[in-house]
């Protein structure tokens, strides 16, 4: 199963970031030009690199979206290594109203904007990543919540219900 996280209020934010940098972006360099030629292509290349890097990870976020599998919880996060957790480490997931009331040691996995699930991990598979817990925005909060807890509420593949 396959749960967005930047289709929401990341794209908002790219694409109003990427909407003013492109007027920024000139009228910058023809100020700095004035004052220093180099210091404005230095400037001017800089802030294209910026723009372009964003929009690429913004393209690579829609196009590898968190990812629920049969053993194992794949949190993308754009053109970064994603965070992988094993559904047999989950002890708990919920949905938080913002990053506010984190725990302290959890990892925010967040693109763009405030968490709004927690992952809460158990203590073998936290020592193993190094993080209590994982946060992520997800574009739907609820449908990642209810498919999470109904993955781990599954009996493991291949034992049998004793009804």
């Amino acid at each position: 199963m396959d749960f967005s996280y930047a289709r929401g209020l990341a794209r908002q934010l790219v694409l109003a970031t990427a909407a003013v940098a492109l007027v920024e972006i000139p009228v910058a360099h023809v100020l700095l030009t004035r004052w220093n030629g180099t210091v404005a292509t230095v400037v001017t290349v800089a802030s294209v690199l910026f723009v372009a890097y964003m929009l690429a990870d913004w393209g690579a976020a829609l196009r590898r979206p968190i990812r629920l599998e049969a053993d194992r919880l794949v949190v993308a996060r754009g053109l970064r290594r994603p965070c992988i957790v094993p559904l047999m480490g989950i002890a708990e997931v919920r949905t938080v109203p913002s990053s506010d009331g984190l725990p302290a040691g959890a990892g925010r996995t967040v693109y763009a904007g405030e968490a709004n699930v927690l992952v809460a991990l158990d203590r073998a598979t936290a020592a193993a990543l190094g993080r209590a817990g994982v946060a992520v925005a997800a574009d739907d909060p609820t449908a990642l919540v209810t498919a999470l807890r109904g993955a781990i509420d599954a009996p493991p593949a291949g034992v049998q219900s004793p009804s």
